[in-house]
């Protein structure tokens, strides 16, 4: 498992807690609680989103950093 998996998969598993507890003291009309679950739901959200275009971005400059570099001509030798 890498590490973007290690990091990300916590903060989605958190995100569908948080939103199974928000639907349930939705149900109950526990106005509090529901603020409460619905501020952590969007924190997980967030988090989850930051931490994906962040991946991506270092990715992208990774590959354009460290492409291979030019491969060299070949000899050639010339007919005619």
């Amino acid at each position: 498992m890498s590490f973007a998996n290690f990091v990300f998969y916590p903060l989605v598993i958190g995100f569908f807690i948080a939103l199974i507890i928000e639907q349930i003291f939705r149900a109950q009309d526990k106005a509090p609680q529901v603020l409460r679950s619905m501020a952590v739901r969007k924190y997980f959200w967030r988090q989850a989103w930051l931490f994906n275009i962040i991946w991506f971005v270092c990715y992208a400059i990774l590959l354009f950093v460290v492409r291979p570099g030019q491969q060299a001509m070949p000899d050639m030798v010339w007919q005619g």
